[in-house]
C-alpha cells in the first residue's frame, strides 16, 4: 500500500492532498465536484503516485461533502433557533399582552391576536422552508460521511501496517503487486460510492420534502379559493350583479 503521512494523505501524491487542503480551507467548496486527476502511468513509480492522486482525489470529495453539510448545517441551525425563539417569544408576549391590559383597565386582545399570528407564522416559515428538518439531515449525513472516510483511511493504514517492513505495502517505489492494486482500487471505489450514495439520498429526502410542503400549501390556497363566496346584494340580476336578468 502507499506510504501515509502523517495527516493520512498518501505521500506519493506530491503534495496535491496538501494543496487541495489548504485551498479548501482558504475557500468554500460547492458540491460541483473536483477535477478528476490525471491517471497515466509513466515510469516504475507510475502506478503508485496514479493510485495515490487517486485515492487523494476521492478523500478530497467526501471532505467536501463533509464541509458543504457543516456549513448548511450551521446555515440553518442558527435560522432554527431565531425562528424557534421568536414564536416563543411572540406566543408569550401574545398571551401576556391582553392579560396586562386588562388588568390595567385597557383593550389590548387586537394586539395579542396579532403576535399569536405572528408567532404562527414564524413556525409556517420553519415548516415550509424545512429549516429543522433540514438541520438534522445535514448532522446525519455529516456524520455519516465522515465515518465513512475515517474508516477507509483506517483500513488503508491497517494494511500498510499489516505488511510489516519488508512487505510490498511498505515500498515506496516500484511497481506494486497485483493484488495490492486491487484492495486500494476497492477501498477508493467504495469511498466514492458511499459518498455519492449519501448525498443522492439526502437529496432525495430534500425534494420529497419540498414536493410535500408545496403540496400542502397549494391545497390550503385551493381550499381557501373555493371557500363558498357571499351573493352581492340584490341577488342575480339585481343592482349588484353584472349579469343581464334572464
Amino acid at each position: 500500500m502507499t506510504e501515509l503521512d502523517g495527516g493520512g494523505t498518501p505521500t506519493g501524491a506530491s503534495g496535491t492532498g496538501r494543496r487541495q487542503g489548504r485551498a479548501r480551507q482558504g475557500q468554500a467548496r460547492d458540491l460541483g465536484g473536483r477535477p478528476f486527476p490525471d491517471i497515466a502511468v509513466e515510469g516504475p513509480d507510475g502506478q503508485r503516485e496514479a493510485l495515490a492522486r487517486l485515492r487523494a482525489w476521492a478523500e478530497q470529495e467526501a471532505q467536501d461533502a463533509v464541509d458543504w453539510y457543516q456549513r448548511d448545517k450551521r446555515r440553518k441551525r442558527t435560522a432554527s433557533r431565531t425562528l424557534q425563539a421568536l414564536a416563543i417569544a411572540l406566543a408569550v408576549a401574545g398571551t401576556a399582552v391582553p392579560l396586562a391590559t386588562a388588568a390595567s383597565g385597557g383593550s389590548g386582545q387586537g394586539w395579542g391576536y396579532v403576535l399569536l399570528a405572528l408567532a404562527a407564522g414564524c413556525k409556517g416559515f420553519d415548516h415550509f422552508f424545512g429549516l429543522s428538518a433540514g438541520w438534522m439531515r445535514d448532522i446525519t449525513v455529516a456524520h455519516a460521511l465522515r465515518g465513512e472516510l475515517n474508516a477507509v483511511r483506517l483500513e488503508w493504514a491497517a494494511d500498510v501496517l499489516r505488511a510489516g517492513p519488508g512487505g510490498a505495502a511498505a515500498r515506496t517505489s516500484g511497481p506494486l503487486e497485483p493484488a495490492e492494486v486491487e484492495r486500494q482500487l476497492a477501498l477508493i471505489t467504495r469511498l466514492v460510492t458511499t459518498v455519492r450514495g449519501h448525498v443522492e439520498s439526502e437529496t432525495v429526502d430534500w425534494r420529497t420534502d419540498l414536493s410535500a410542503r408545496i403540496r400542502q400549501l397549494n391545497e390550503a390556497d385551493g381550499g381557501l379559493s373555493g371557500a363558498a363566496v357571499p351573493a352581492a346584494p340584490g341577488g342575480p340580476g339585481g343592482s349588484g350583479d353584472p349579469r343581464p336578468p334572464t
